[in-house]
């Protein structure tokens, strides 16, 4: 699939137990724990890809707050069909407990909330061929239909693990207004507005993705953001592509009038207008190193 200049790499969540919270996205996802201690813990795909998820221990102990703005969901994205399928069999195995099945016409997801009451979603790609044509104004046509669900249960066994190539295909985030959502994210990091659904949401990508980030009102029109020392999203790493990369980054930034911060590493770390952190560091994989809802 095609490369993207800035994408997602991984999240970092305050969960209220770092270790129940490690062995739930190992059973669910098929993430597997690098390092871990009762304050920190490092997942990533089992095929020794990066690291996509990364667990702190919160100041104060969930349930995550819904009405707030922060972390809608986390999206997984499997290279597959058949491990989606896979997925979904040791899903139903677990008795994890789905919150919603979709084709969005681009994409095909299963959902489900963490311990915390954080969102998950699951899911992979159609080919972008198949993918159908925009409507007038927008450049990706998504919509939300049931997922058929026996259909992906017999797909056959992978040949790989189910979560081999696994990456974070995008983060979606509850917003207090969407427009200023929109407007930071073409402004200050550059993202193309894909489709817009009114003041309710957004999905914005680069290089003619679905979505690398999506923001609703849904649950968070005008609403305060998530309190800092309970469990919420902390910080989504993003990653960008080519040369002069971060520095171009920077300039943008600045130009956008966003907040800049020199980070571990020479990271750059700025904040959305809803003060979630986001980190950019500089992709390492090279050419074709990035595989190529709600939604």
């Amino acid at each position: 699939m095609a490369e993207r200049s800035v994408h997602p790499a991984r999240v970092a969540l305050r969960v209220s137990d770092v270790g129940r919270s490690a062995d739930f996205y190992r059973r669910v996802g098929g993430l597997r724990v690098r390092d871990e201690d009762a304050e920190r813990a490092t997942l990533a795909a089992p095929d020794d890809g990066p690291v996509l998820l990364e667990l702190r221990r919160a100041e104060r102990p969930g349930p995550a707050p819904r009405r707030v703005t922060g972390l809608f969901h986390t999206a997984f994205r499997y290279p597959t069909r058949a491990q989606l399928g896979a997925t979904l069999r040791g899903l139903l195995r677990e008795r994890a407990p789905l919150t919603g099945a979709s084709h969005h016409l681009v994409s095909e997801a299963l959902y489900l909330d963490d311990p915390d009451g954080l969102g998950i979603e699951l899911y992979r790609d159609l080919p972008r061929e198949q993918w159908p044509a925009p409507a007038p104004g927008a450049k990706v046509a998504m919509d939300t239909i049931p997922l058929d669900l026996e259909s992906l249960l017999a797909e056959p066994e992978p040949d790989e693990d189910p979560a081999a190539g696994m990456d974070v295909g995008h983060v979606h985030l509850k917003v207090a207004t969407v427009d200023d959502a929109v407007r930071w994210w073409t402004n200050a990091l550059g993202l193309d507005l894909m489709v817009q659904l009114g003041p309710q949401a957004a999905f914005l990508s680069t290089e003619g993705y679905h979505h690398d980030i999506g923001a609703n009102t849904w649950m968070s029109a005008g609403a305060e953001r998530e309190p800092r020392e309970g469990p919420g999203l902390d910080e989504i790493v993003l990653t960008v592509a080519g040369d002069p990369g971060l520095a171009a980054a920077r300039e943008r930034l600045t130009g956008a009038g966003a907040s800049v911060e020199e980070g571990q590493g020479g990271t750059i770390v700025t904040a959305t207008p809803d003060g979630v952190p986001v980190r950019l560091e500089q992709d390492q994989t090279g050419p074709g190193g990035v595989p190529d809802s709600q939604p």
